[in-house]
C-alpha cells in the first residue's frame, strides 16, 4: 500500500472532497474511485456555472444551410440551424453517477448487495461526518 497523493487539476470542491475522504482510502480501487469523485465534483460546479450563465462552453453549433446574394437590393441572405447541447441533462445525469460514487465511498468500497446494512459502530464516521469535519465542499 502506497500514500495516495492529490492528483493535479482539482478545483476548489473537488479538493475539499479529495481531502475529506481521502484518509479511509487503503487500496487502489477505492482511490481511484475518490479521484474520480472528485473530479465529478468540479465538473458539476462547471456544469452548474453554465446554467447560471456563468461560465463558458459550446453549448451551440451553427451551420449554414445556405446563401443568396440578392442583386436588384444588394443584399446577402443566409440561412443557418443553430443546435444547443442539452446541458441540463447532462447536469443530471452528472449528479446521479456522483450519488453513487459518493454511496460507494461512504460504504468503504464494500459490494452492493440486497441485505441491509449491518448498523454502524459508533466510533465510525459517515460521508457527511468527514464533510462536515473538512468544512463542506467549498461551495
Amino acid at each position: 500500500m502506497g500514500v495516495f497523493a492529490e492528483p493535479p487539476g482539482l478545483g476548489e470542491r473537488g479538493s475539499s472532497l479529495f481531502r475529506a475522504l481521502i484518509k479511509g482510502v487503503t487500496d487502489y480501487g477505492r482511490y481511484a474511485l475518490l479521484v474520480e469523485a472528485a473530479r465529478m465534483a468540479d465538473r458539476l460546479d462547471e456544469l452548474d456555472n453554465i446554467i447560471q450563465g456563468k461560465g463558458v462552453l459550446n453549448l451551440m453549433q451553427f451551420r449554414v444551410l445556405d446563401k443568396e446574394i440578392n442583386p436588384d437590393h444588394e443584399e446577402l441572405n443566409i440561412n443557418v440551424e443553430v443546435k444547443f447541447q442539452n446541458v441540463l441533462s447532462e447536469a443530471r445525469q452528472q449528479q446521479n453517477t456522483f450519488r453513487q460514487m459518493i454511496t460507494d465511498l461512504s460504504r468503504g468500497g464494500e459490494a452492493k448487495t440486497d441485505e441491509a446494512p449491518a448498523p454502524a459502530a459508533a466510533a465510525e464516521t459517515t460521508v457527511d461526518d468527514e464533510l462536515e469535519a473538512a468544512g463542506g465542499l467549498g461551495r
